[in-house]
């Protein structure tokens, strides 16, 4: 087959990358816990790319009101498991990727298990208790996290290398604990952090680039504007800092 013809050849042609990082993409494992708006764009471009394996954890099931922003689902995908239906696009997407669908809730109890052995965690998660956890889970085990989530036209982004740099909790220490119901969103604005978030992921693991750390980057689709807003690690921080309690 002719270079120019393989599945990977554009990426591949970019000095960042090259045969080496593409050779690292194919070798990473993956983990993403939920698999609607944002990750929806977030895997697509994963698979995309050629990470070699990934897990999609999600127990919620697509709704019709889903339809605007989660591009990986259909009409008739309504009712089934999201995890399950991600999984089936991209295998369609790209077969020669190791994709693996858990129908489950992700918990304190079960949260080592799933994610153990994954080089990368993406989080987005639909409550602040549970990006908590994943941060905090994150910080324990070590493993880098990449958080990306949207909200009206905004979308938000930020890569967390534990103990070296601010954690979810730094850049976002006053956020409500409550959880308001259905938040308003604009399906491109998900879309934007979807794909935002994917290339933190491509950073991390191929060492392109400069990833987005202490502090987040926030889009705004209807303004076309992007903003980093630094945060410092904060020594009284219950995650991180010198409060946290070790495991």
């Amino acid at each position: 087959m002719d270079f120019a013809d393989t599945r990977y050849n554009r990426q591949e042609l970019m000095p960042q990358i090259g045969p080496e990082g593409q050779k690292k993409l194919a070798e990473a494992h993956v983990v993403s816990i939920g698999a609607g708006g944002v990750k929806s764009s977030l895997l697509y471009y994963l698979v995309a790319a050629g990470v070699g394996r990934i897990r999609i954890i999600d127990f919620d099931r697509v709704e019709l009101s889903n339809l605007n922003r989660q591009i990986l689902y259909t009409r008739a995908d309504i009712g089934r498991n999201k995890a399950l239906a991600a999984a089936d696009r991209l295998r369609r997407l790209n077969d020669e990727i190791d994709i693996e669908a858990v129908d489950s809730r992700v918990d304190e109890g079960n949260i080592a298990e799933l994610t153990g052995g994954f080089d990368v965690i993406v989080e987005g998660g639909d409550s602040l208790a549970a990006r908590l956890l994943v941060n905090d889970h994150c910080l324990r085990s070590r493993t880098p996290m990449v958080h990306a989530s949207a909200q009206y036209n905004y979308g938000y982004v930020l890569t967390l290398p534990p103990g070296r740099t601010a954690c979810f909790q730094c850049a976002f220490p006053d956020l409500p604990r409550g959880h308001g119901g259905s938040v308003p969103v604009l399906g491109v604005a998900t879309g934007i952090a979807g794909c935002l978030g994917a290339a933190e992921v491509i950073k991390i693991i191929t060492g392109a680039g400069r990833p987005i750390v202490n502090g987040y980057l926030t889009c705004s689709a209807f303004q076309g504007a992007f903003q980093f807003v630094p945060a410092a690690r904060r020594p009284g921080c219950a995650a991180c800092g010198e409060a946290a309690q070790p495991d």
